[in-house]
């Protein structure tokens, strides 16, 4: 897992310095990238699957999302805002952590993943993706970045997307926020048994299409 979360964090903080001639290699960021802690990204996970099964309408679920707002307290973040919605008379919210970009403070950069699971407690599948988001957002704390950054923490994955269709559309639209990239982790601990030192990036190919070309 070592060689995953560095490869990871490698990755994102590319997407910080995103600019009409491509990506490049900075030496301040890969300084950043040197500093992550395994040890902390470890506790975290177990802290995370100690908490239980996130399914909507369980208490588990409510208690790993005051877990979340706890972590980035602790890390100094001030601007830390619930998106809260129902679904099938449930009511969950979204974590939205914002981070202001100090050239572009109107474009965004998102990272996110869901903390909610099914059927367990959702060591891979979502808490991997959970808790690199939390070690990013502590490297980056008081890190200058072009672009305004959020760390968004989806709620009911699992149930479909309501989430991040929930967020589409009652922020991002209405919003019209400029969105520069999108950065979705998920599942990137691996399985048992397998070798698991391949990250897979993914890109929309979905109708419409509006958005593949970019994506690619």
């Amino acid at each position: 897992m070592k060689i995953t979360f560095r490869l990871i964090f490698a990755i994102s903080f590319c997407l910080l310095s995103i600019s009409s001639n491509g990506q490049t290699f900075n030496a301040y960021y890969q300084s950043i990238v040197d500093q992550y802690h395994a040890d902390t990204i470890l506790a975290n996970l177990v802290e995370f699957e100690n908490i239980g099964i996130k399914e909507l309408g369980t208490p588990a679920l409510d208690n790993t999302l005051d877990w979340l707002i706890d972590k980035y307290t602790s890390y100094g973040y001030t601007d830390i805002t619930q998106d809260p919605f129902s679904y099938f008379g449930q009511n969950t919210a979204n974590l939205v952590v914002t981070k202001m970009g100090c050239r572009y403070p109107d474009q965004y950069v998102i990272i996110d993943g869901h903390y909610d699971t099914k059927n367990g407690p959702g060591t891979n599948d979502n808490g991997t993706g959970t808790v690199i988001l939390l070690e990013l957002a502590r490297l980056l704390k008081d890190v200058q970045t072009d672009y305004s950054i959020k760390f968004i923490h989806f709620s009911g994955e699992e149930d479909g997307l309501r989430g991040s269709q929930h967020y589409v559309a009652n922020t991002v639209v209405p919003q019209n926020m400029n969105i520069k990239v999108v950065f979705n982790i998920d599942e990137v601990g691996g399985v048992s048994g397998m070798t698991n030192n391949t990250i897979v990036c993914e890109q929309d190919e979905t109708t419409p299409n509006t958005n593949n070309a970019a994506s690619a």
